[in-house]
Order: C-alpha cells, then structure tokens, then sequence
C-alpha cells in the first residue's frame, strides 16, 4: 500500500511542474491585476496531495481548452512561505490547497482545500471566460 502513495505521489508532483505557473513574488498579484490580466492564484505546497491533484486538473483543463490558457494569468503561491503574508490576510486564504480567481479588484471565485473532482475547478476557471 505505500508503494502505491509512493507512486501516486510521485505522478502528481510530476503535474505540478506542467500546471506551475508564475511563481508569486510580493506584489506580482497587484501588478498583472492592474495591467487588466485575470489571475487565478493557486495557493499550494510541494508536500500536498491535493494541491499535486488541483494542478494536474488544471492542466488537463488548459489542454481541453486553449482558452483558458490565454485568459488566466497563472500564479502559484507557495503557502508555505506566504501563507501568513498580508498577501494572504487580504485576500481570507486560511489553508493551503486554495484557488482564487480575481479580476481587477473583485474576486471572480474560489475553490479551497482539497477538492479533487474537476467541474469545481473548471467551473471557477470558466468564470474568466466571461
């Protein structure tokens, strides 16, 4: 049975590196929100399952639909780091694995913890289609 996390592990953490996006550095947010860009900042650590599941859902999504690749400005923010940031206080991210959706200065959606099925994930990130 570990063998099998093991390897589970391992393929997802494979999918995190495809998802990847920008990696947050302070202000970068604020920055691409004021050059009109819709962003979605994914929240998420190295060690996390869930977070390895949301990026290969995203991925598969970009893939399914190029749209969605030109419309969102990718962020990851490594909440390890900046979890307790201002960043993160402004924003209400309380827990690692949270996708949030922003354009301008409103929050399109969210979707937080560890959500493993794909129409919440791709219902938030259709929101940037309109």
């Amino acid at each position: 049975m570990k063998v099998s996390w093991v390897a589970l592990g391992l393929c997802l953490a494979a999918s995190v590196v495809q998802a990847r996006g920008l990696e947050y550095q302070p202000r970068l947010d604020r920055d691409k929100l004021s050059q009109g860009a819709t962003v979605l900042l994914d929240f998420r650590t190295d060690w996390c399952i869930a977070c390895a599941r949301h990026a290969s859902i995203i991925d598969m999504l970009k893939e399914k639909n190029p749209a969605l690749r030109a419309a969102i400005t990718y962020i990851v923010v490594d909440y390890d780091t900046y979890g307790e940031s201002g960043m993160a206080e402004k924003r209400q991210v309380t827990q690692n694995g949270t996708l949030l959706l922003l354009r301008g200065s409103r929050e399109l959606g969210r979707v937080e913890g560890a959500v493993m099925n794909d129409s919440a994930i791709k219902e938030l990130l259709e929101l940037s289609l309109d």
